[in-house]
């Protein structure tokens, strides 16, 4: 309870005025008082004076949150409310303990470097048996509906061929200018290869030769949204090992939920280690750069995109949709779009809300599956009045949870990773 205590303390900020329920997006859908930020970090301060107990429904409370940090951007008094938030749930997971179902894909699959691709081997092979096929689209169906799993969401196929046993640990670049880790991720090296295979040849065609460690693991965000620090760090440990043997200077991601994870979290679950794993995990989290970053800013590409001539006529639109973790917790807004506004073949269109949170928040999603996808019905509504034929976004997660919103609402506008709007660009010129 001491570290409880300490917690409430890092929440004494909050004046209790409100200003969060104007932009949590999970309150604007509930109205409910306990969904809010103010509303939790209350409930915390009584937890923390005895007032109240760990319980069933305080736990429900506490996951009823998208980590999106939307009330922490806004907070005049500055709160970490994401922060205070993850701490909180691991103080209630210490306490309750993880539920066996957690405790078996945290602490045995993730942290296996060959039972979760077996795992996944033997879902790709039998998928077929559980899902049917969506015509037109790259995605399934339940044939029936599974706890957790509504029959009617969209369920991207499992990958043929995963990312990370396809590709040798180097892909060379033919004129070697620079050299970069790649870390993948297991949305993109089990659903999306495609993204990671894209990402390597505009790399490479640009003389970056990507060094990919086959022992790096799951970054872990999945365990620490749901309290468990433990294997987070075991989980970070592991990839920051993996990648320390190869001496880079820049390890480059595609997705902003693992971005986050490496270069703000892990600091963040070692804030209490000692000096010398402190530093370590500094060192690597320094090194991470999201690759629309990297793109811009050590490549300079959008110079080189500015150098063609473009498209006549009526050009296909193109917008972007901001992940909470690159824009909150990164401050990464404007790379992603000097890429998109530099495409020769399409209109760069600013939708609407742009940066409101699309309601994916990892695990929400199939927790509060339903509420989920009425925070991203204003992203759709978005879309749907401006007629847009692709969105574009640098995140596994929102790239899923669009694709399932998108099929539900029969739109004609297709979601795709920011390096694939690039590579279409190019292919079209």
């Amino acid at each position: 309870m001491n570290n409880l205590k300490e917690l409430t303390k890092n929440a004494s900020k909050c004046a209790k005025c409100g200003t969060c329920l104007a932009h949590c997006p999970v309150y604007a859908e509930t109205l409910s008082e306990p969904t809010t930020a103010r509303g939790k970090l209350s409930l915390l301060e009584s937890l923390a004076s005895g007032d109240i107990k760990f319980t069933r429904k305080l736990k429900d409370i506490l996951f009823s949150c998208l980590i999106c940090n939307t009330c922490g951007e806004n907070c005049p008094n500055d709160v970490k409310v994401g922060e205070i938030l993850l701490e909180a749930r691991r103080e209630l997971i210490d306490h309750r303990g993880l539920p066996i179902t957690k405790k078996i894909l945290f602490r045995h699959l993730l942290n296996s470097l060959h039972a979760m691709p077996l795992y996944l081997r033997a879902g790709s092979l039998m998928q077929g048996l559980l899902l049917k096929n969506i015509p037109k689209e790259s995605g399934l169906h339940l044939r029936f509906s599974l706890p957790f799993l509504n029959k009617k969401r969209l369920i991207p196929a499992l990958a043929r061929n995963f990312f990370c046993n396809s590709y040798s640990p180097v892909a060379k670049a033919s004129t070697e200018k620079k050299r970069v880790g790649y870390f993948v991720g297991c949305a993109t090296n089990y659903l999306f290869p495609h993204t990671a295979e894209t990402a390597l040849r505009i790399l490479n065609k640009h003389g970056v030769s990507v060094f990919i460690p086959s022992d790096q693991k799951c970054c872990g965000l999945i365990a620490l949204g749901s309290g468990d620090w433990q294997s987070t760090q075991k989980l970070a440990l592991s990839n920051i090992e993996a990648f320390e043997q190869l001496n880079l200077d820049t390890i480059v991601t595609t997705c902003a939920s693992c971005t986050a994870t490496l270069k703000i979290f892990y600091p963040q679950i070692f804030k209490n280690a000692d000096i010398e794993t402190q530093e370590k995990v500094k060192h690597f989290s320094h090194k991470i750069m999201d690759i629309s970053q990297f793109l811009i800013q050590e490549l300079k590409i959008a110079s080189e995109l500015k150098k063609h001539t473009p498209a006549k006529g009526n050009l296909p639109k193109i917008t972007y949709h901001d992940p909470c973790h690159l824009n909150r917790t990164l401050g990464i807004t404007q790379e992603p779009r000097e890429i998109l506004k530099s495409l020769s073949n399409f209109t760069f269109v600013e939708m609407n809300d742009a940066s409101r949170c699309c309601g994916m928040g990892g695990t929400f999603n199939i927790t509060h599956y339903d509420l989920s996808l009425n925070i991203l019905k204003h992203k759709l509504d978005a879309l749907e009045e401006s007629g847009i034929e692709m969105i574009a976004t640098g995140c596994s997660g929102c790239i899923l949870q669009f694709m399932d919103g998108i099929h539900q609402r029969g739109l004609n506008t297709k979601v795709i990773h920011v390096v694939e709007a690039l590579e279409i660009d190019g292919e079209m010129r």
